[in-house]
């Protein structure tokens, strides 16, 4: 049996995929497919029509808007969060206001100025683990293409100022880093591991690559530091037991119930 893999990054009324789109999206995923843990799908339990829902970057709506619906609907996430980016305090904000920290004004703020309060904090992701709905894997530290490594990548727009000025495209497989790259792609991935362990308490087994980009090597890498699997942004099949490269499917925030239940199924045979 195969198992598609969702990814989205952000739920929001203003950018990203509208919570009442998601809630769309989240009905086709319960009445139609069987939405997997992290762990049933790391260990192979796929049954018939098996779906899993992955998130990306770790911004604070992700608690404000996206939490709850999967919540309401009993669907399981996994949460790839670079660490260095996560809001540094052990506050737990108020869902009852959209508050500054979700407008598209900290969002750009939180590139230009270092402000990380766009993002997830320590204690909300402790809040979101400990209701057995959400697995936070690393998407590295720093959120760097290739994790600082590889040929050179910039993204168009600001909207990708994650990134180090690079000359690939996202998504697109790396052949080779040189070996100080991958030096630094090991403290990134090492460090990201380890901060997650150590403040959440939990075990992190899978990287999602940061703008899709790897290689052969990054993928070696990984398995060395005990990475279970790693997750691509590149469409296609998955099947259990070949979790070094597990294809996602994309959704954007025009993308209706339609699309998602014609494109999920696709991949879920």
């Amino acid at each position: 049996m195969g198992c598609t893999v969702l990814l989205y990054h952000r739920v929001h009324p203003r950018f990203g995929v509208h919570p009442r789109l998601f809630e769309e999206h989240l009905k086709v995923v319960t009445r139609v497919f069987r939405p997997l843990s992290f762990d049933e799908f790391l260990f192979g339990r796929w049954p018939f029509s098996s779906l899993l829902v992955t998130f990306d970057d770790g911004f604070y709506d992700f608690y404000r808007y996206a939490f709850p619906l999967l919540k309401r609907y009993g669907v399981p996430s996994v949460l790839f969060v670079p660490p260095g980016r996560v809001y540094g305090s052990d506050e737990v904000r108020d869902l009852s206001s959209d508050s500054e920290v979700s407008t598209v004004e900290a969002y750009r703020r939180s590139f230009k100025e270092g402000d990380n309060s766009a993002f997830l904090s320590w204690g909300e992701l402790r809040r979101l683990t400990a209701s057995g709905l959400v697995s936070v894997q690393s998407h590295g530290y720093s959120h760097r293409a290739a994790l600082g490594g590889g040929k050179p990548f910039k993204p168009p727009g600001d909207w990708r100022v994650f990134s180090l000025s690079r000359e690939v495209s996202p998504g697109t497989p790396l052949t080779s880093l040189l070996v100080e790259d991958l030096e630094e792609a090991r403290r990134e991935l090492k460090l990201s591991r380890e901060l997650l362990e150590s403040k959440l308490g939990t075990k992190v087994e899978a990287v999602a690559w940061p703008w899709g980009i790897y290689s052969e090597q990054l993928v070696k890498l990984a398995r060395t530091l005990g990475y279970r699997a790693c997750f691509t942004t590149e469409r296609g099949w998955n099947r259990p037991g070949n979790l070094c490269r597990v294809k996602r499917l994309a959704v954007g925030d025009t993308k209706g119930p339609v699309w998602l239940l014609s494109r999920s199924l696709l991949y879920a045979l």
